[in-house]
């Protein structure tokens, strides 16, 4: 009877969540490249290997540089920072949760700022390609690393998890869309001036007919 007793007041031990050093890697080399570009747009300088019409620099100079006046890298540097400190402090299942939510966020307006950059600005920035794909692959390395669901109110159900990333996925980039569109160009004579160097560079010729 005592064991029995002694079995049903003892504590039960849980293991505290671990930290995932892979996760927070990805997510400080992320935060180290969109902490660069965000200074270098704060500071009004060119980024390394950035000259004078490349598609970085038409990039930089375009109005989607700048994302509720802030550079629009601040934001992901922010965004990188969230689940790296989440990585750091453990992934519970609420953790998970919160981190993979965010690096949905975050593959979902690094997908719209790419497809804006091929079909929008007609331009290329290689460090916008290297965070979209850092974002990319945190997304994927989360859901690979989602924790077993323990009930039906757990909070990371396939389904709950389905859902909840879809919804943020379309809210992110329906807000991004829409941010930028009630957005006043302030870059504008910037974003000429650099897109002119950039086709003059490319060896872009127009041709034209008067009558």
């Amino acid at each position: 009877m005592r064991a029995r007793e002694g079995r049903l007041t003892r504590p039960e031990r849980r293991e505290a969540p671990r930290r995932d050093w892979l996760v927070a890697a990805l997510s400080a080399a992320g935060f180290i490249l969109a902490g660069y570009l965000a200074a270098t747009q704060l500071s009004d300088s060119r980024a390394l290997f950035c000259e004078a019409g490349s598609g970085c620099d038409v990039v930089r100079g375009s109005r989607y540089a700048t994302f509720l006046r802030l550079p629009t890298a601040a934001w992901g540097a922010g965004l990188y920072a969230a689940i790296g400190g989440l990585a750091l402090s453990g992934l519970s299942a609420r953790r998970w949760l919160a981190a993979f939510l965010l690096a949905v966020a975050g593959a979902s307006f690094s997908a719209y700022l790419t497809v804006l950059e091929l079909f929008v600005i007609r331009a290329v920035c290689v460090y916008c390609v290297a965070s979209a794909v850092i974002a990319v692959a945190l997304f994927g390395l989360l859901l690979a690393l989602r924790p077993r669901a323990t009930g039906r109110r757990s909070p990371v159900r396939p389904a709950r998890v389905a859902v909840l990333g879809g919804i943020t996925a379309v809210a992110t980039v329906v807000f991004g869309a829409a941010v930028f569109a009630t957005h006043t160009p302030q870059q504008a004579a910037g974003y000429q001036e650099a897109l002119a160097r950039h086709l003059a560079g490319s060896g872009a010729v127009m041709y034209g007919a008067y009558w």
